[in-house]
């Protein structure tokens, strides 16, 4: 028997720390990728459609996708929760901004947007319902633990991971965006 747990045990360091090593190896491949950003993307601002023709043109970018695969109900219900890290942002508005995208399934649409309406968020939320930013974007990894990265000025991936509820590596972010606003919205090479 304590051969057996033993034996448990060792099978499942060995998977865990090789899905650590996949997770660790993809996104290791995606830092440095260009994103591209589609353009006529309907937006939500304040409970309300919003005409916008681009996305925010700002050197930097953070981007917090929510692809079909997610629940995307369940994100965009709680939207709020971005409220902190938006206002912290508002200090680098000049050369940064967030870019809240949802890409749900198409019947997850109406109930995605609703929800959306409802929340009278203060900052815009772009909705990809034809899916153009997976089309543009293949490489985008499917982990959803990788949905969320900063980009420099040439919509290259520099930093990845959500800081939502991870204050370090909100700090993490804000620190790179310095460095990039003092590299002309490029990540310095180190």
């Amino acid at each position: 028997m304590i051969r057996f747990s033993s034996i448990l045990f060792f099978s499942f360091i060995l998977l865990t720390s090789c899905s650590h090593n996949r997770f660790l190896k993809t996104m290791g491949l995606f830092l440095g990728q260009e994103i591209a950003i589609p353009s006529g993307l309907d937006a939500i601002k304040m409970g309300k459609d919003c005409f916008m023709t681009n996305c925010p043109q700002t050197p930097i970018k953070m981007i917090v996708w929510f692809d079909s695969l997610s629940c995307t109900s369940c994100a965009s219900s709680t939207m709020y929760e971005w409220n902190n890290i938006v206002i912290d942002a508002d200090s680098m508005s000049q050369w940064f901004s967030i870019v809240f995208l949802f890409s749900p399934r198409k019947k997850d649409s109406y109930v995605v947007n609703a929800i959306l309406k409802g929340s009278k968020c203060e900052y815009p939320i772009f909705m990809d319902a034809k899916g153009n930013f997976i089309k543009q974007n293949p490489h985008l990894p499917q982990n959803q633990q990788l949905h969320t990265f900063l980009l420099d000025k040439n919509n290259k991936v520099v930093l990845v991971g959500s800081p939502l509820h991870n204050p370090p590596l909100w700090e993490l972010y804000k620190s790179t965006i310095q460095k990039m606003i003092e590299n002309d919205g490029i990540f310095p090479e180190q």
